[in-house]
């Protein structure tokens, strides 16, 4: 089972390979059979070649994430609040997910669901 100090730095890692727009580090802090559910309630994405689409795709929005508090981490799980801003036109679009991760003994992401929906965005400008 990985240890809190494990789970937190791979939150920490996420958070900067979101910032980088560094797609391969994204896909390397996940099991090779791993899923994302983003948002909970879509299609989730399966495997690495699934789940680089989904990041692609996310990145090609020059994103700006930020940790909103600390990271929870406990039992192979841990959950963090953070938001995510990106450029639509002249405004910016803010969105405040709260994400799960579960790992696997290798301490690699094996499951990731991000929770939120239009009370957790605004927009700014």
């Amino acid at each position: 089972m990985p240890t809190t100090e494990h789970m937190q730095a791979v939150v920490q890692r996420y958070i900067a390979a979101l910032n980088a727009a560094d797609l391969e580090a994204i896909v390397a802090l996940y099991a090779p059979d791993a899923q994302v559910e983003d948002p909970v309630g879509s299609e989730p994405q399966r495997g690495h070649e699934a789940i680089r689409a989904f990041y692609a795709r996310s990145l090609a929005m020059k994103l700006e994430v930020a940790l909103q508090g600390a990271v929870r981490a406990v039992a192979g799980e841990a959950a963090f609040a953070f938001t995510v801003t990106l450029q639509q036109g002249p405004r910016r679009l803010v969105i405040a997910p709260i994400d799960h991760f579960r790992f696997d003994a290798e301490g690699r992401i094996t499951h990731m669901r991000a929770f939120f929906g239009p009370d957790n965005t605004r927009t700014e400008g």
